[in-house]
């Protein structure tokens, strides 16, 4: 009868990613002494322990969630993935009070029907803990755990999502603007530009401050899931002396006292208060500079910078028209700053010719499901990084 749980000493780690950005976090991992980890549909997959676990979560700035892989199979019909998930030592991973959440997706496959195969998954999750801990009901009082079923071409993967909320959660942002950059993909352009901390950084449409602050952190080396927990710092046998060493590595790793000149612009006063408010959570509220200013008026004072920036797309912030004529005024303000370097994500196919200039190059990425490319433009004395 197993009394306690305790997870295995080393184990399969998946972390997730948005389309486009796996290379970033690919590097992020090698940053983090895990070698070159290969990225397979969105995932990358590395062997690792209950202090890897932590460290990702902590220190991973464009991932999306850390989860714990628990077995693979093939499965066509209800029976098989019945029998897949029940061959799973579950009590090894969860204790008898845990309480499960069981969510999934399927893709080209036969068994499609998600209700269904969560009520299965977690029907063969009840029956192999029962006997492994031999009672015959559970109350699920216990801290949660989320179990996620992915099947894609009739090949189930089971995981245990030890992040909770994804890690775009970074704890400072409580209230929301009018179409919000999410955190991970902020710090996913920034890491794509050739932004660096000793070079001044500005974004002209900062909105509540997104951009800004990814770049002060990043700058600052703060990491970027310093602010908040994960589910995993609940579970019993695994992660407080984990996330504690962790958390304490982030911090002796941090360059507070470094002086940056980092810049946030908007039209809107109130965005601008409210990204003030979103820098002081972050930590970086003497680091930044906001100030309510139109893109029309924008022209850098300092030489050979970056901007980054996630301008309107004409949908809900802006019509078209006014979204257009933001891009003409950017070429505009930008025309005689050619040591600045532009870096810019939209959907817009016209962009270019609005804004009077072929980019250097561009990539497809996605912006809340939507396709975008982001195009880069090299200042005179930029480093041509990717």
């Amino acid at each position: 009868m197993y009394k306690k749980y305790d997870f295995p000493d080393k184990f399969d780690i998946v972390v997730t990613c948005a389309s486009g950005v796996e290379k970033v976090v690919k590097s992020e991992l090698k940053r983090l002494d895990y070698g070159e980890v290969p990225a397979v549909n969105g995932a990358l997959t590395f062997l690792g322990d209950k202090n890897a676990v932590a460290r990702c979560n902590i220190n991973l700035r464009t991932g999306d969630r850390v989860y714990i892989k628990l077995a693979e199979f093939p499965a066509t019909t209800f029976d098989e993935l019945f029998a897949g998930v029940l061959d799973v030592s579950w009590a090894s991973y969860l204790p008898a009070d845990a309480k499960i959440l069981v969510n999934g997706k399927s893709v080209k496959s036969k068994l499609f029907a998600l209700s269904a195969c969560q009520s299965i998954v977690k029907k063969a999750i009840i029956e192999k803990m029962g006997a492994q801990y031999r009672v015959n009901g559970f109350y699920e009082q216990g801290s949660t755990y989320q179990i996620e079923f992915w099947i894609f071409k009739d090949q189930v993967t089971l995981l245990l999502n030890t992040s909770g909320a994804g890690l775009h959660k970074r704890g400072y942002r409580d209230l929301v603007w009018i179409a919000p950059i999410k955190e991970t993909l902020a710090s996913s352009l920034l890491l794509l530009s050739d932004f660096y901390w000793q070079r001044p950084f500005h974004d002209p449409f900062c909105g509540s401050g997104t951009i800004p602050i990814e770049a002060a952190r990043i700058a600052l080396n703060i990491a970027g899931g310093i602010g908040r927990k994960f589910d995993f710092c609940e579970w019993e046998n695994f992660g407080q002396d984990a996330y504690n060493l962790a958390f304490t590595e982030a911090k002796d790793n941090e360059k507070r006292d470094r002086k940056v000149e980092i810049f946030g612009t908007d039209i809107d006063a109130k965005a601008i208060k409210l990204a003030k408010r979103h820098a002081i959570q972050a930590g970086v509220g003497d680091k930044i500079k906001f100030s309510v200013c139109d893109v029309k008026n924008f022209r850098p004072t300092l030489p050979c910078g970056t901007i980054v920036t996630n301008p309107p797309y004409g949908e809900r912030v802006y019509d078209r028209e006014e979204a257009e004529a933001c891009y003409k005024n950017l070429g505009k303000a930008l025309k005689d700053s050619i040591d600045w370097s532009l870096f810019l994500i939209t959907p817009a196919k016209n962009f270019e010719k609005l804004y009077g200039k072929r980019a250097d190059r561009e990539r497809k990425l996605y912006n809340s499901n939507k396709e975008c490319k982001y195009y880069y433009y090299y200042g005179k004395k930029g480093d041509k990084n990717d």
